[in-house]
């Protein structure tokens, strides 16, 4: 079905067009142009007022609305899909932490059978990522301990046996030999991201050669500058600050990092080579006092976050990623075409997605229809509109 959208502004590979149409055809977006037209052929939608962005990619989730990934059942997996369509995701990669192994194979089971539901009109889940449990106890932050484990080659089959499902995975590369298994996980087509760890700079960029791109949510759960001796040495958020082939996810939510945290990962890495993922738990859409379980343990949420009860640890956010494109545009100031770039286009970038991530010609028509506050009035998906 042929779509129009006319009279609005558009947000168009970093360049703005005012009072424009936006012409879908089926899956795909197949006109811009920087004039209302009405063609004879296409439904209309009058956009007045209102901007069309691209679809979010939401690359680190673990749940919402009250459905928990980890619990590894479908119901869980779609629960949370829909709820993240009505805050403009069009592509999430649900989450699973730290867990037994049995229980991670219920979750990427459940995945999997999900992945077979993705269609136009719904939030598509684009595969897992495998946040545990290969990590590092010393940064496990909300993640349950007990199951934090190193790989051996019993546990790189799990990655060869889903390798159709996990498409990203986070591994703490000082862990024993875990580093070491970084070459066979990247042949698999499974993308690598450092996180929960306690590794030096040096460290990380031997996980460079290895096959790492990525680190898991800057500054949170991984090891800063050490004193070794009389000297300093860098640790992951260093690296993930200073090398530039590295991507960094940043959990923009306003508790997780202040903002002068959030302006100096900017300023270092840059819209190409920062993401705006969620790590939102189950919680997301819940209101204050609630009470969660997850993986084994108990969180509340309080003041905008979910907190371990004893209140010294986050738990992740409750955030969908449209909350934090409001809070970097207008609390953080960042450039709005650059929150954009941070909420598609550098996270399709690195999972390899071509036809993901931003209004252009022949891609998947994934659009968000927001207005001037950045509130989401209605998402599109591979060109079907997304019912709340």
């Amino acid at each position: 079905m042929k779509i129009c959208i006319k009279n609005i502004d558009i947000y168009s590979e970093g360049c703005f067009i005012k009072n424009g149409s936006l012409i879908t055809d089926d899956e795909i977006i197949s006109e811009i142009h920087a004039e209302p037209i009405t063609p004879q052929d296409a439904k209309i939608i009058d956009g007045k007022n209102l901007i069309a962005v691209p679809g979010f990619i939401d690359s680190h989730c673990h749940g919402g609305g009250g459905f928990d990934c980890n619990k590894g059942d479908l119901e869980s997996i779609i629960g949370m899909r829909d709820f993240y369509g009505k805050h403009g995701v069009t592509l999430i990669y649900p989450s699973l932490a730290a867990n037994d192994i049995t229980t991670i194979k219920h979750g990427l089971e459940s995945i999997r059978e999900a992945m077979k539901y993705n269609q136009p009109g719904k939030t598509q889940i684009g595969g897992c990522h495998l946040e545990g449990p290969f990590l590092n106890k010393v940064y496990k932050g909300s993640q349950a301990e007990n199951h934090i484990i190193a790989i051996n080659d019993e546990y790189l089959k799990l990655y060869d046996d889903y390798k159709d499902v996990i498409r990203r995975t986070t591994i703490a590369p000082e862990v024993e030999q875990n580093v070491e298994y970084f070459p066979a996980i990247r042949n698999m087509g499974i993308q690598i991201s450092i996180g929960h760890s306690c590794a030096t700079i040096n460290e990380v960029e031997y996980a460079l050669t290895k096959g790492a791109t990525s680190v898991t949510h800057l500054y949170n759960a991984m090891s800063q500058t050490k004193k070794e001796g009389a000297f300093r040495i860098g640790g992951v958020v260093e690296a993930g600050l200073t090398f530039d082939s590295l991507y960094a996810e940043i959990i923009a939510d306003g508790y997780h990092l202040p903002k002068e945290l959030l302006q100096i990962a900017y300023k270092c890495k840059g819209a190409d080579k920062l993401i705006i993922c969620s790590d939102a738990n189950m919680a997301a859409g819940c209101k204050h006092g609630q009470v969660i379980h997850t993986c084994g343990l108990t969180y509340v949420i309080e003041h905008g976050v979910a907190m371990n009860e004893s209140r010294t640890s986050l738990a992740s956010s409750i955030s969908p990623i449209d909350t934090m494109v409001r809070h970097l545009i207008f609390n953080v100031q960042f450039p709005i075409a650059d929150v954009l770039k941070m909420a598609g286009a550098t996270t399709a970038k690195l999972l390899n997605l071509p036809h993901k991530g931003s209004i252009s010609l022949d891609k998947d028509a994934d659009i968000n229809i927001v207005d001037k506050n950045f509130d989401i009035i209605m998402t599109f998906c591979k060109g079907k509109k997304v019912n709340p």
